[in-house]
C-alpha cells in the first residue's frame, strides 16, 4: 500500500488541536496510509507540548528545532524526515 507524508512547519500556532482533528478526520478517509510530520520551528509557546500528544497517534511525527530557523529550513527538515510515496506540504 502507498503511503502519504504530510509535512506542517509549526511556530506559534494556536490553531493546532483543531488543524489536528480536522486532518486526521480527512486523513483517515483516503485509500493510503499516512504520516503526519509536524515540524516545530522552535515556537515559544506551548506548540511542542501539544505536538507531543499529538504523536501519541504512531502515525505522527515530530521534529523539533533548537530555535526559529524560518518556514523554507522547517519544511526542509519534513520532506528529508519524510518516508512517503508522495509528499504534501502544508503552512
Amino acid at each position: 500500500m502507498k503511503t502519504l507524508s504530510v509535512v506542517v512547519s509549526v511556530y506559534n500556532e494556536l490553531s493546532l488541536p483543531d488543524f489536528y482533528r480536522e486532518t486526521i478526520a480527512v486523513l483517515d478517509k483516503i485509500p493510503w496510509e499516512y504520516e503526519l510530520i509536524f515540524v516545530n520551528d522552535g515556537s515559544q509557546d506551548k506548540s511542542y507540548d501539544i505536538l507531543v500528544g499529538f504523536a501519541e497517534n504512531q502515525r505522527v511525527k515530530v521534529v523539533d528545532f533548537s530555535r526559529n530557523f524560518g518556514h523554507e529550513a522547517a519544511m526542509i527538515a519534513g520532506i528529508d524526515y519524510a518516508q512517503g510515496d508522495g509528499i504534501v506540504c502544508m503552512d
